[in-house]
């Protein structure tokens, strides 16, 4: 019997022992099976109101899985596989014939689009990777006030700034009006044979900097100046070019005063008044007198009737018509 309970034992110890053993080989092979994401990739983006933004999920071992790109907020599906699930065209997912690079391109994009995305793959339980796009709005500023004066005959200086972005902010360009600014091709120059009299300089430090020079200015230099960069929002300032010796005299489209408008005003309805008082009066039959009295000026009319009134042609009367010489 006791031969028999050891040979029992050894027998269960054995069993779950293998069985141990096979677990453990079956969970080991799950898990070499499963796809995984390799996190040797940027995943906090930042790029400029209209850059387009490329967000990068890698997954190895994917097998007959499939990726989905969730824009977290609203836990919207932006595209499954190589589908697109979402009207918003801007989205679309770039991977190539049997690439492990499942790319999320977003173009044109907003500042709303800033937040979180995931790169999920619909495994049970579902595995997910969180990206982070942040787009900003860059603006160029010209220092100094949006309207500056300058004598005839002496330098202008315009200084665009735009602050350093995520990525290089490509180049500047100057407009006069809608005219673009070209310093080697500039009218004058070519007729005057100075050609130097209009140059651009550009040069990054810690911001993307563009000076407009324009020497020995004119006043067919006056007008309004535009800093366009390719990657940042405009800004303008207007250039008055002026004889004399006190440019800061001049007003730029200055209103004139609310008083100087009544006075006007009513100066323009008492001469309408008077005026319209004259004709009147020449019009009138020659039996009706011009009397006044106070501030009231009265005009007699002939009007027609059957009866007849002192001094004035039989089946004729005069009708009075006051006039008020005040504006009301």
């Amino acid at each position: 019997m006791h031969i028999e309970n050891v040979l029992r034992a050894s027998c269960i110890i054995w069993v779950s022992v293998s069985s141990s053993i096979i677990m453990t080989t079956t969970t080991e092979e799950s898990e070499a099976l499963q796809p995984y994401f390799d996190f040797d990739v940027p995943r906090n983006l930042t790029v400029t109101v209209g850059q387009t933004g490329f967000l990068h999920c890698r997954v190895e071992r994917l097998g007959d899985q499939d990726v989905a790109w969730i824009r977290q907020r609203d836990l919207h599906i932006l595209t499954m596989g190589a589908s697109t699930y979402t009207s918003d065209q801007r989205f679309q997912v770039i991977r190539p014939e049997g690439s492990v690079n499942w790319t999320l391109q977003i173009k044109y994009p907003q500042t709303r689009d800033s937040g979180v995305y995931e790169c999920q793959i619909n495994t049970e339980p579902k595995m997910s990777l969180s990206y982070v796009l942040n787009v900003i709005e860059l603006r160029a500023r010209i220092l100094g006030p949006s309207d500056i004066f300058i004598k005839s005959g002496s330098e202008i200086t315009m200084v665009c700034v735009i602050q350093q972005g995520p990525h290089e902010l490509g180049t500047v360009f100057w407009y006069k009006g809608n005219t673009l600014v070209e310093p080697l091709a500039q009218e004058n120059d070519i007729h005057s044979g100075d050609r130097g009299r209009i140059t651009i300089e550009t040069d990054w430090t810690d911001a993307l900097t563009s000076r407009l020079k324009i020497k020995r200015a004119i006043q067919g230099d006056t007008g309004n100046y535009t800093c366009v960069p390719t990657m940042a929002r405009s800004a303008s300032v207007y250039a008055h070019v002026i004889s004399g010796e006190h440019p800061a005299a001049m007003q730029h489209n200055a209103a004139p005063s609310t008083v100087g408008h009544r006075t006007l005003r009513r100066s323009m309805c008492i001469l309408l008044l008077l005026h319209l008082a004259t004709l009147l009066y020449l019009l009138s039959d020659r039996c009706c007198s011009r009397r006044s009295g106070g501030q009231r000026n009265i005009l007699q009319r002939p009007t027609a009737s059957h009866r007849s009134a002192r001094g004035a042609a039989p089946g004729r009367r005069c009708e009075t018509i006051v006039f008020s010489t005040h504006p009301s």
